[in-house]
């Protein structure tokens, strides 16, 4: 099996042809809430970022297509919460790492979380 930079870099590549916003490298913790569950909540490690969606590790289980409720921090300070959905996974012995999608994210969270990227990107 190839290595985990190897998995991202190859992931990276096939998936940027089709984003439709810029993704950022960030690390950040991140709360995990599921709809379904009744309201369990997980940990998680946000890995990159874009309007779009998120790139997080997690040692829990999550499942392709469910609901959840996703909350964090921007550089220590801003709050974002946004809703999205599982869309691809890739698990080894060690961690499982998804990849989601936003599904609805309000105006002052998507405000931040613009204005964080255009930064990053100098743009």
């Amino acid at each position: 099996m190839a290595d985990e930079s190897s998995f991202f870099n190859m992931a990276e590549s096939i998936n940027s042809d089709k984003r439709k916003y810029p993704r950022v490298i960030y690390t950040a913790g991140v709360d995990i809430t599921s709809a379904k569950n009744c309201g369990i909540s997980y940990k998680g490690l946000i890995k990159n970022i874009s309007l779009g969606g998120i790139f997080v590790e997690t040692e829990n289980q999550l499942v392709i297509g469910d609901g959840l409720t996703f909350t964090f921090l921007l550089s220590g300070k801003n709050r974002v919460k946004a809703s999205g959905k599982i869309v691809w996974e890739y698990k080894n012995e060690n961690s499982n790492y998804y990849g989601v999608q936003f599904t609805s994210i309000g105006f002052l969270s998507r405000f931040r979380l613009k204005r964080f990227i255009n930064r990053k990107l100098k743009i």
